[in-house]
């Protein structure tokens, strides 16, 4: 058998009849169907995460030694945690009438036992006292300046083979 005709016959053994065909593009679109997510549905799962909600159903930790495990703030909602509760949905709504567009706040959501706490986030800008540090360059000239560079005698060597270094 001459080489042309070894690399033919591999070829039509590893191609598929028409019967695998069908099968495979039924497979195909069934988990095309099952895989594809619509915008409505991201949509309605961010509102669905964003919503507070204002029942408060007892835990049974018990049930769980993962959950007896935590502490038992992580299981139960406290008088003031309710009253934050109720201020976060407010801002919520507010928020939401003022700002439809915008997409929802993340304000509270279910822990580890299934219970919601508030989820405190601020971001602020803060000013660090080396202005050099705000740009790369300036970076790279205080690294430049301040650190000196030593390099090791037996850099290969592991850590706890060669001598501790202590910094005083």
């Amino acid at each position: 058998m001459s080489k042309g005709e070894e690399s033919r016959e591999s070829y039509e053994s590893a191609s598929t009849s028409p019967d695998e065909d069908d099968d495979r593009s039924r497979k195909r679109s069934a988990y095309e169907s099952f895989v594809k997510i619509t915008r409505e549905q991201i949509e309605e799962v961010q509102r669905e995460l964003c919503l507070i909600k204002l029942c408060w159903p007892e835990v049974d930790r018990a049930r769980d030694l993962y959950l007896k495990s935590l502490p038992s703030s992580y299981c139960t909602v406290t008088d003031k945690e309710k009253l934050l509760a109720w201020y976060a949905e407010n801002f919520r709504r507010q928020y939401h009438a003022k700002y439809p567009e915008r997409k929802p706040l993340l304000l509270m959501c279910e822990n580890e036992c299934g219970v919601q706490k508030f989820v405190s986030t601020t971001i602020r800008r803060s000013t660090l006292p080396y202005p050099e540090l705000y740009t790369w360059q300036g970076c790279g000239k205080f690294v430049g300046d301040y650190i000196e560079y030593e390099p090791l005698d037996k850099a290969l060597k592991m850590v706890s083979e060669s001598k501790r270094v202590c910094f005083h």
